[in-house]
């Protein structure tokens, strides 16, 4: 469980899972160039979806079948929005350990708590971490959304608060220790003011493995004299030149989770750092936020160190450094990622005033173990090898819902990908596939790929749609589906849909969406697109749901998975039958919907004739775009 008491010896010590994580920091160039004009370093907002998201390259779906169980993330500028990937970490199994920025602590200009205050980081902190809550860190009824596991209060402080804190005097460690535990005292208050409930998240900062010489403590020991400080400072704040607003001492004692980097080997860190950590620190949990020894033998050397996690019940786990080559920092720090990226472009993807294009992924080799790095991760944490015929195609669940999407899809040859498609536009009809029905959709898409469906005579998009709007036994259709965001496209163009769909409506203003529902572009979007659908009174999602991809007419199955949506969703959406499932045109930017109700019944030619027919469009003007 997340959440809980840090302190050793709860019963959930006993049946805890490792940390079997991923370090995540995609920056999506393949060269130093453009480094530094970068608009922001922050890829868990909405923003960078085409790289993590389902549509997208699926990063965290990558993750999860490698058998990781938690994604360590770096850049969080607390004025965007991360529900959206803390919903899709939840749906792929993976808890969540985001970090506060750098910025508050040393590059706020002017302001930051290095310059101005003296490495008192209350002031600065706090408002930033209450953005953060606001923003996706809690839920609806303000508790922690339940993907998040553990917040860093600072990267490698030990190099930076100030940078000499390891290698200069006394003062160093001490100003460090200050600003961690001012800024701990911060985000304490902004719980408070959030007035945050339920299950409580654990805090860390991670160390890095250098040797403190001017800590005080452990004297030739990596990361343990940094650790000794800051827990000396949380206990006696006082002596650190701070008075805390909150009880810090206690929420250090039952909160708190230390971690350090390192890519030291295995076979050190027993005797350089377990067995003193056990004696000193026994009642406070460790994991090792940065992971990852160059060049050694990744099977071998990951087994040890988790080998060595199951055997002492402090040692919580890892998080793997790192998941894509940083080619931007050039040198040795390339040596680090699983993934390279190739030649292939799977999106483009706008952020902030900025495209880039989304190349696919590559696995880089480690000689010494004979297999790829994330193979050889997978087979220690207990995942699938990377199926290597996926990573640099185009991705099913991106393709238009029409003619030409299926023919790109089935062009692929490959009964997998044509599944995700089928299962797709399952889906968008506001429907899920039950638990036995899989084999039966499997079953469809390998007679799609094969040809062995309909004798051979031009199997399309129309039949498809046709068969799976005769309710198949195996589809199972919600009554409570609704028209929604869709979670898988980019805030930019959920925000252009909303215009347009603001400008059309009749029954119902833009001017009052309801309180639950503002703020954020998706949650915007699902109250507003499911009262128009409602207003036409369509039977027929695949054209009036779509709004060029930024809808989807999801089943209550799948919308509940979606934080806050299930408030904003309309009452008033009249389907109760199998969808009519005519397919829309690919021309325009965004295709006038039915005006007429319809009967709710499919044929084959009704349908085939829709794939051809020019559909009715509006000109699409400059709309305005919400951003969360």
């Amino acid at each position: 469980a997340i959440g809980h008491a840090g302190a050793i010896g709860t019963s959930s010590v006993a049946q805890r899972e490792l940390i079997r994580g991923v370090s995540y920091g995609p920056v999506p160039l393949k060269s130093v160039d453009g480094a530094s004009s970068l608009p922001a370093d922050d890829w868990f907002c909405d923003e960078a979806v085409p790289m993590w998201g389902l549509a997208g390259r699926r990063d965290l779906r990558v993750m999860s079948r490698m058998g990781a169980n938690m994604v360590r993330l770096y850049g969080n500028n607390p004025a965007y929005d991360h529900t959206n990937f803390l919903d899709e970490a939840a749906q792929e199994g993976l808890s969540v350990a985001p970090g506060m920025s750098d910025y508050p602590f040393y590059q706020m200009n002017p302001g930051s708590c290095l310059s101005a205050t003296n490495f008192n980081c209350f002031s600065q902190v706090k408002p930033f971490y209450l953005q953060n809550l606001r923003n996706g860190f809690l839920t609806a009824d303000k508790t922690y959304h339940p993907a998040l596991r553990y917040m860093n209060i600072l990267n490698e402080p030990d190099l930076k608060m100030p940078s000499d804190t390891d290698t200069g005097g006394s003062e160093g460690p001490v100003k460090m220790a200050r600003s961690l535990i001012s800024a701990f005292d911060g985000m304490l208050e902004a719980e408070k003011e959030a007035g945050v409930t339920g299950p409580l998240i654990n805090f860390t900062a991670t160390f890095s493995y250098a040797i403190c010489a001017s800590c005080g403590g452990f004297a030739g020991k990596p990361a343990l004299g940094q650790m000794w400080v800051l827990d000396d400072a949380m206990r006696n704040p006082g002596k650190y030149g701070y008075t805390p607003v909150n009880d810090i001492t206690a929420a250090y004692e039952m909160r708190f989770t230390h971690s350090f980097n390192t890519q030291n080997p295995a076979t050190d860190l027993q005797h350089q750092f377990l067995d003193d950590y056990t004696a000193h620190f026994p009642m406070t949990p460790v994991y090792i936020g940065e992971y990852h020894r160059v060049h050694a033998n990744q099977t071998e050397d990951l087994d040890l160190i988790l080998s060595l996690a199951k055997a002492n019940p402090l040692f919580l786990g890892i998080s793997f450094f790192e998941y894509q080559v940083a080619y931007w920092k050039t040198g040795s720090e390339m040596d680090f990622g699983m993934f390279g990226l190739g030649d292939a472009v799977l999106a483009s993807m706008p952020y902030f005033g900025k495209n880039f294009s989304i190349y696919c992924l590559t696995p880089q080799d480690s000689e010494t173990s004979g297999t790829s790095i994330p193979d050889a991760v997978a087979v220690v944490y207990g995942g699938a090898a990377i199926d290597v015929s996926d990573l640099c195609v185009v991705n099913p669940l991106s393709v238009t819902l029409d003619q030409a999407g299926y023919l790109e899809v089935l062009s692929q040859k490959r009964t997998s990908q044509m599944s995700l498609f089928v299962e797709r536009v399952i889906n968008h009809m506001g429907a899920t596939v039950y638990a036995h029905g899989y084999k039966h959709m499997n079953d469809l898409a390998q007679s799609l790929v094969d040809g062995s469906v309909n004798s051979g005579n031009g199997y399309s998009m129309a039949d498809l749609a046709s068969y799976l709007g005769s309710k198949p036994e195996w589809v199972d259709f919600d009554s409570r589906a609704k028209c929604v965001a869709n979670r898988d496209v980019a805030p930019n163009v959920i925000g252009s849909a909303i215009g347009w769909t603001c400008s059309q409506n009749k029954s119902f203003s833009c001017d009052e969406i309801p309180a639950p529902c503002q703020n954020n572009t998706y949650r915007t979007a699902d109250f507003v697109f499911s009262q128009y659908f409602g207003e036409l009174g369509s039977d027929n999602p695949l054209v009036d749901c779509s709004f060029s991809g930024a809808a989807i007419y999801a089943s209550s199955k799948l919308y509940n998975r979606w934080s806050g949506s299930a408030r904003c969703v309309s009452d008033t959406d009249p389907v109760t039958s199998a969808p009519t499932t005519h397919i829309r045109s690919t021309t325009a930017s965004f295709l006038q919907p039915s005006t007429s109700k319809g009967s709710g019944e499919v044929t084959s030619a009704t349908l085939r004739s829709a794939v051809g027919q020019q559909m009715p469009v509006l000109l699409m003007l400059t709309l305005p775009v919400i951003v969360s």
